[in-house]
């Protein structure tokens, strides 16, 4: 109960933090700048839309696996005592007891098909216990049952459809709206994730198609969080975030339950086994691009600018600085055994020269994050590889749209590109970029692009607090109308057949009717987390504006969603080197006519 409640409600410091009694200060002092900068002064201290994103969670998938294996051992102890004949048996086996991440997404047990394992919604398990019995027990993957409601567990109502947190007595996901529902809707979860399976895969996969020799800092930035503090406005270029990965995921799973809001997400036990492949996630990242990182701040145009945390946390001030140690780069509530806190430096790497952290993952592609890769040709090529395994292959699929073919893209000498690097004639990889306002609905929402009216393409999750959180610094987020950035891949399959279809001159096509084409065959639906649909728009410059009696409110329509692309290079010689994304550029907006107007439902 105390660690789930670290993430967000109840508003509360955690028993682990071990403040002193100088550092123990009432809810609110007139010298704590927790108090006074403004920023909450009851609000959960997780780090959400910000550079120490990655960072602050990695000390929480420790924790989590440190607790499970203190109370293992403290079990297997007390089962040898009483079974002399198992003695060497049962603490050996906690003492090797590690916490595992699900690979949710892997490549060759296609969630499309398998859907979410059984094995953390099935109601019972069948274990082995004393004298090699098998007995039949409680799932505890599947819920959790709260000890006790806390006082702050507030339900929360929107657009007609309640989450009745206060008094559910256990986890839900994708839950009734009723105070006493049956229990989860796994066939709601299962369809969802089965329907954001390829793109999910895709944006893991993006994440490794950074370039090499870009600026430290603002490159962390992009990869780290939603809100890419870093990003000027005439920066086209966009390949996703680990957080955003992390939203869809939440949304994926909870639903309307506590997955789907983050001061609950903490309960559900499927939250540390997500995050435990967040960090995994991480781990390759880092090791494959070792020079990234988010340092004291970044540099535009010659000016530098420090990281903060926009809005605060229980622990950080409104506008706080952000550094990677320090006081400014401590990571409330993690300490070390000698009381000081955990800082963002700490956290970096899993390699035997790194901070200890004493634990590793299972070599993947060939990687090993517990050892430091030799040099710069061994990163690019287990780039390419991790990027292949999660569908970012960008060579087979110009083989396969050849309708592309006249569509320009830079040849060689009208752009900079690595040395022995060589442009896929014919072929632009499309991208859809979006900002949406966080607190457009008073909680988490999904903004999902399709094609051919249902046909899913891609998701973003906005993960939010509701809009009546009692943290000051919510209000200021709301009255600030703060973003999140996302980003959904068009698959390239999904463009050839647009092409096809339209039935044009293939021969006289042009970017111009490419982008025309694309964004005529799609449209986006704004939904909450249950599914009711919000807000809808179909694309193309040829749609008639929304009466305005129809259309939704500016408070919640997306601030942004651009059609890009980006013409792709691969090595002339050395097929095992990652593709190189270049002449990104900004096409139509996605939803044209009038800014997007949206037909509110």
């Amino acid at each position: 109960m105390e660690i789930g409640g670290i993430h967000g409600r109840p508003y509360r410091e955690w028993a682990g933090d071990r403040r002193t009694h100088d550092e123990a200060l009432a809810d609110f002092s007139g010298v704590d700048k927790k108090d006074t900068n403004p920023s909450p002064s009851r609000f959960g201290v997780s780090s959400h839309a910000a550079i120490t994103f990655p960072s602050w969670h990695r000390p929480y998938v420790m924790l989590i696996e440190q607790a499970i294996g203190d109370y293992a051992e403290n079990v297997a102890q007390q089962i040898e005592n009483s079974n002399p004949s198992e003695v060497g048996l049962w603490v050996k086996a906690s003492k090797e007891l590690r916490f595992p991440c699900v690979l949710v997404l892997h490549r060759f047990n296609p969630v499309e098909k398998e859907g979410f394992p059984s094995l953390f919604y099935d109601n019972e398990l069948t274990v082995t216990a004393t004298g090699h019995k098998t007995v039949t027990v409680p799932n505890p993957l599947s819920f959790f049952n709260f000890p006790y409601i806390p006082e702050d567990f507030k339900d929360t109502t929107r657009n007609g459809v309640t989450a009745h947190f206060s008094v559910w007595p256990k986890t839900y996901r994708h839950a009734a709206d009723s105070a006493t529902p049956v229990g989860s809707n796994i066939a709601d979860l299962q369809t969802t994730l089965k329907q954001q399976a390829e793109d999910l895969r895709t944006k893991v996969g993006m994440l490794f198609s950074f370039p090499d020799g870009g600026e430290s800092s603002i490159i962390y930035d992009q990869f780290s969080n939603t809100r890419n503090e870093s990003r000027q406005e005439d920066d086209n270029t966009t390949v996703g975030s680990l957080e955003g990965v992390h939203n869809s995921i939440h949304g994926a799973i909870g639903g309307n339950g506590h997955m789907g809001n983050p001061d609950y997400a903490g309960f559900d036990p499927f939250f540390y086994f997500h995050h435990s492949n967040v960090d995994r996630i991480i781990s390759l990242w880092e090791w494959c691009y070792t020079s990234y990182w988010m340092n004291n701040g970044y540099t535009v145009e010659g000016v530098d600018y420090s990281w903060n945390q926009q809005y605060g946390t229980y622990a950080q001030a409104y506008n706080e600085k952000l550094e990677e140690d320090g006081e400014f780069g401590h990571l409330v509530p993690w300490r070390h055994p000698d009381g000081s806190y955990w800082t963002n430096k700490e956290t970096r790497f899993l390699t035997s020269d790194a901070f200890p952290k004493y634990y590793s993952y299972k070599e993947f592609l060939g990687v090993k994050v517990d050892k430091p890769a030799a040099n710069l040709q061994q990163q690019q090529e287990a780039r390419a590889r991790i990027a292949k395994f999660y569908s970012v292959d960008p060579q087979t699929s110009a083989q396969n749209t050849t309708t592309l073919a006249h569509v320009p893209v830079p040849g060689v000498g009208e752009v900079d590109l690595p040395s022995n690097f060589q442009s896929i004639k014919g072929f632009r990889l499309f991208i859809i970029l979006a900002r949406l306002p966080e607190h457009a609905f008073g909680r988490s929402y999904n903004f999902q692009v399709f094609y051919k009216g249902n046909n899913l393409i891609g998701n973003i999750t906005v993960f939010a607090r509701e809009d009546d959180s009692p943290c000051k610094a919510c209000a200021l987020r709301r009255e600030s109308a703060s973003l999140v950035r996302g980003v959904i891949s068009i698959p390239p399959r999904i463009v050839h057949e647009i092409i096809v279809n339209s039935g044009i001159d293939r021969t006289k096509n042009t970017m111009d009717i490419t982008t025309g084409l694309v964004t005529k065959a799609l449209s986006g639906k704004l939904l909450d987390l249950s599914g009711k649909v919000l807000a809808s728009a179909q694309g193309g410059e040829e749609v008639a504006a929304v009466p305005a009696s129809h259309a939704a409110s500016k408070r919640v329509q997306p601030v942004e969603i651009t059609l890009l692309s980006s013409a792709i290079a691969q090595h002339a010689n050395d097929k095992n080197q990652p593709v190189h994304f270049f002449d990104w550029n900004a096409h139509k907006g996605l939803f044209p006519v009038r800014r997007p107007d949206y037909l509110l439902f």
